[in-house]
């Protein structure tokens, strides 16, 4: 048996009214999770920019290590082919 139930237009604005409270709940959830997720994403790229960071300045410095190894070795070979051509 089906009962016949007509719906008043109080109870419509009523049951509209919550479905209505209900979506806005729903949605300002939904927005405070994409919030929290776009700030942890934020952070761990925040934090790899960081670990890269370091890693360039550790590699400038590294290069510029060489370079100066480099230099000093080109320089050493330079004197003594001056002092062999000074002595000779």
């Amino acid at each position: 048996m089906m009962k016949n139930s007509v719906v008043t237009p109080e109870e419509f604005e009523e049951q509209l009214a919550q479905l209505q409270k209900k979506f806005s709940l729903l949605e300002r959830r939904l927005s405070l999770k994409a919030d929290e997720i776009v700030f942890t994403m934020t952070i761990s790229h925040r934090k790899e920019v960081d670990e890269l960071k370091d890693e360039v300045f550790l590699m400038r410095d590294e290069l510029k290590k060489m370079k100066r190894e480099r230099r000093n070795e080109y320089l050493g070979k330079v004197a003594q082919q001056a002092k062999r051509r000074s002595v000779g």
